[in-house]
């Protein structure tokens, strides 16, 4: 299944083509596979870095193992209230 790009606030998940390592370097040298692949949208405004969460990772995707993906949605849940996450993974 193919996404459209995150937009502001937003994440979206979807099921890794084949086999992907998780972006974790221990979980990567240790090769646990990714369960999802992470697409940040914009989370913030830029130039105000107080409000622009992680902007290196906006319009990026990372595979990610479930406990990888749970640490991350936390965190950017606990900054970013208002997100959005499209998950793809379930029909």
């Amino acid at each position: 299944m193919t996404a459209s790009a995150p937009g502001y606030d937003q994440i979206t998940l979807t099921i890794p083509d084949g086999q992907h390592l998780c972006q974790d370097r221990h979980h990567r040298n240790r090769g646990r596979l990714a369960d999802v692949i992470v697409t940040f949208g914009q989370l913030g405004i830029p130039g105000t870095p107080r409000d622009a969460f992680w902007p290196e990772t906006w319009g990026r995707s990372y595979p990610m193992c479930s406990p990888c993906w749970d640490t991350t949605r936390e965190v950017v849940q606990k900054h970013r209230p208002n997100l959005v996450i499209h998950d793809t993974t379930q029909p």
